[in-house]
């Protein structure tokens, strides 16, 4: 089935663009069609893919598709590459998500101009990697994709932005559409006894199905394994500085298994059914 998914969190810096980026490449290294849409107003992916001139130059660009005045076919702002496609971030994507604010089905042009133009006949996923805030650029990604993959830190802060993103955006936005949570991915793991507790915490609470079998507790003790959840390894940001997927830099590095094991979750419709 072809699917969409927002990479999303309200609050920065626990990886997501990490996340979405090797997401996106993990899928079309099974073999899918998948397209990365960068609508975090940083452009971090964007740049993290080796895109960055298109970050402030690129003409036409991503405002052009969402936007009250004659949008532009999404397909025209498309950008190849080995791999996957991309549809870069723009400078300008505050001032779109202002226009979104202030149309009255703005929130939905996401999901009417990008997703359902391209989901099932240009593309088998489409991967979103999110704004890191609460706005109607993040509504109109979850909205838009009917689907989020959250990464955490195993950190009190970060499972605390989580939950106000359960209450103020998950759940008004489920009252209205479909929306499912697919995945939490415990991120940029380094072993340490707090994060064990906080994956305890979890599996002891209604999010429990949503960890994916890799991120469960019971991978600290296993043998011949890293520990659960995507592992802090050095070669993601290195990655990123050299506009590469981990794939690409590493091709041999251990957490390729897990991100795979995640694009499984992806095709399969959530943690519980992978």
């Amino acid at each position: 089935m072809a699917r969409a998914v927002s990479v999303s969190l309200q609050k920065g810096g626990v990886g997501k663009t990490t996340v979405a980026i090797n997401l996106a490449d993990a899928l079309a290294a099974r073999g899918n069609d998948v397209l990365l849409v960068d609508l975090d107003q940083q452009g971090n992916a964007t740049e993290g893919v080796g895109l960055k001139e298109c970050y402030e130059d690129a003409t036409p660009n991503i405002g052009d598709v969402l936007t009250d005045d004659e949008p532009l076919d999404v397909r025209k702002v498309i950008r190849d590459r080995e791999a996957f496609d991309v549809v870069p971030a723009h400078v300008d994507l505050d001032d779109i998500e202002d226009r979104i604010r202030n149309s009255t089905f703005g929130v939905l042009w996401v999901r009417r101009r990008i997703i359902e133009p391209l989901l099932g006949d240009d593309y088998d996923y489409i991967v979103i990697d999110s704004p890191p805030s609460l706005g109607p650029l993040s509504d109109a990604s979850l909205i838009g994709a009917g689907n989020v993959i959250v990464p955490l830190l195993m950190s009190e802060p970060s499972v605390s932005g989580f939950e106000r993103m359960v209450e103020q955006q998950i759940k008004p936005i489920r009252s209205e559409v479909g929306l499912e949570i697919l995945a939490i991915v415990p991120n940029d793991l380094s072993g340490n006894n707090e994060e064990r507790r906080i994956i305890a915490d979890l599996e002891d609470s209604p999010f429990e199905e949503y960890l994916p079998e890799f991120a469960g507790s019971a991978k600290f003790d296993e043998t011949g394994t890293p520990g659960p959840g995507l592992r802090h390894r050095i070669a993601f940001s290195r990655a990123w500085r050299d506009g590469q997927t981990l794939r690409e830099y590493d091709p041999e590095n251990d957490m390729l298994d897990r991100l795979d094991q995640l694009a499984a979750v992806v095709e399969n419709g959530g943690a519980a059914d992978a």
